[in-house]
This record gives structure tokens, C-alpha cells and sequence, in this order.
């Protein structure tokens, strides 16, 4: 493994069918801010109407993220229930506040693999389940993660079509500091720590520097507000919680995660009311599954 932190990583290479996109997003968003863990569609019609969109685009969105195994539908009647899927759930917890901290010791988990560019569906399955599980590509071909996922990550995936294949092993670096470059250029360290300026400014601007929370930019929509939130919250789904003994205690995944806790609080200071109005108006607003103690 020696001088493998030298070698440059291509793109991040998972297919566009499986990001989470901005619509995706705020779908989503929908039930954390009404903090519930069901739905109906017009509710999340009506919500997702105060961000500007448009009833077809909503309904067209719900049908495509059932399909991508984002959210589960159950028919009521004349009115489909809306779940988030356990795997977005289990990502969503974390932004909602998860600080726990991975242990390292000594050595990495590690994914090798080869799929073709004609089992491309495969591969772009393979490194989207692969990341959801907290795994980290180091270079093409080579992943890395702080726990033992192989059996999740199986557990997820049909097996490699030939002349594909995947191995699970363990890479033992050769002194700490291998391990905190390997850490550093797998999880991108660096270019986390080149995202926080502008989001730290942009919070700053609507606390007042933090003085005032929901104070800066009275006048701030709920969509202009919702473009800062995204970035975080993307911030926060893509750089997990690491050792800090390989990263230092005021690494970047922790500071979006406080970013995060600001972004709550404008939210709730700024526009908790007018969703949960909104959400009111709704005739199926009694059918709405709410988190325990919400």
C-alpha cells in the first residue's frame, strides 16, 4: 500500500439515477419539518407548494422516489401515505444530530472491486449502497471505511456479474501518519474544509453573528433559506463523523454538524408556523404519522 495517498481519484462516480436531487430533497425535508414519519400526498403537495413548486411536479417526484426505494406508499382510501425508506431515514438521522465518533484501530476495512463499464446499473448500485454505508473510495477500485459493512453492503446487492468481482479485506497502514493521509484523500478532508467558509459566513448573516438567531435577513423566503439548508445538509450526509485522532478535534464533518443546529433553529424561528399552518389546511391532515413526542 505504500505511496497509494499519491495517486489522484477520478470523479465521484456514482450515478446521477441515485443522488439526491433538490426536489428529492425538499420532498423529504417535508417530514422533518413537520417532524413526522408519514405523510399524505396532499399534504406534502402543499407543503412543497411554499417552495414553488407545482402540484404535477410533485406527484411525478413521489412516484420516482417510490420507485428508487427513497419512500414506501400505502393507499388510504383515496389518499396515498408517504414513508421515508429505513435506509434515507437512517442518513436523516444524522442530520438531525448524531455526533458519535468512529474508533480506529489501526487498521481499515476495506472493499476491492472490479465491474465493468457493461454492468454499469451494477457499479453504479454497488458505490451508491457502498457509500450509504459509510464507505470511502481511496482510489478506482478501492474503498475504505471505519466498520465492517461487508455483510450490509451483500446483504443490498445481487452478486457481481463475471467478469466483475469484489473482495472484503483489511489494510493495516504502516505508521499513524499513512493512516491520516488515507484518511485525509479517502473521505476528502480537505475539500470539506473548503466548504465551511461560505456556509459559516452565510449562518453567521442570519444570526447576526450569533446574537441574534433569526434575526439577519428578516425579509429571507422560505426558498432562499431552503438553498442554504440543502448545502448543509448535503454537507452533512457526505462527510461522516471520523477518528480525531486522525483528523483533529475540530475536523469539518463536526463543524456542519453545528452548522446543522443552526439551520434547525432558523427554521423553526423563521418558518415552523407557516408549514405547520400550511400542513393545517390539508383535508388529510388527520391521517399525518407523527414522530413520538413531536
Amino acid at each position: 500500500m505504500t505511496g497509494v495517498h499519491d495517486h489522484t481519484k477520478r470523479r465521484e462516480d456514482v450515478g446521477d439515477g441515485y443522488r439526491l436531487t433538490r426536489i428529492a430533497f425538499d420532498v423529504v425535508s417535508a417530514f422533518g419539518c413537520l417532524r413526522a414519519q408519514g405523510l399524505p400526498g396532499p399534504v406534502i403537495v402543499g407543503v412543497l407548494a411554499e417552495h414553488g413548486y407545482s402540484s404535477s411536479s410533485v406527484h411525478n417526484q413521489l412516484v420516482r422516489m417510490v420507485q428508487r426505494n427513497i419512500l414506501t406508499s400505502e393507499r388510504l382510501g383515496r389518499v396515498s401515505i408517504y414513508r421515508l425508506s429505513a435506509r434515507i431515514l437512517s442518513g436523516f438521522m444524522d442530520i438531525a444530530g448524531d455526533r458519535e465518533e468512529p474508533t480506529f484501530e489501526g487498521r481499515f476495512h476495506s472493499v476491492m472491486y472490479s465491474i465493468p463499464e457493461s454492468a454499469r446499473m451494477q457499479r453504479d448500485r454497488f458505490q451508491y449502497v457502498s457509500r450509504m454505508l459509510g464507505y470511502r473510495q481511496l482510489r478506482p477500485g478501492l474503498l475504505l471505511s471505519f466498520a465492517d459493512h461487508s455483510y450490509a453492503l451483500s446483504a443490498q446487492l445481487p452478486a457481481v456479474i463475471e467478469p466483475g468481482w469484489c473482495e472484503y479485506a483489511m489494510i493495516e497502514p504502516a505508521d499513524i501518519a499513512s493512516a491520516k493521509r488515507m484518511t485525509s484523500r479517502a473521505f476528502d478532508v480537505d475539500s470539506a474544509t473548503l466548504e465551511l467558509p461560505p456556509l459559516e459566513s452565510a449562518l453567521a448573516a442570519l444570526s447576526q453573528d450569533g446574537t441574534q438567531p433569526g434575526g439577519g435577513h428578516p425579509e429571507m423566503p422560505l426558498v432562499k433559506f431552503f438553498d442554504i439548508y440543502f448545502q448543509v445538509a448535503r454537507a452533512v450526509m457526505t462527510h461522516p463523523i471520523l477518528p480525531s485522532e486522525l483528523v483533529g478535534s475540530d475536523q469539518p464533518a463536526l463543524r456542519f454538524r453545528n452548522l446543522m443546529d443552526r439551520c434547525n433553529l432558523e427554521y423553526y424561528l423563521r418558518f415552523d408556523q407557516q408549514i405547520l399552518e400550511c400542513a393545517g389546511s390539508s383535508s388529510s391532515f388527520d391521517l399525518i404519522e407523527w414522530l413520538p413526542n413531536s
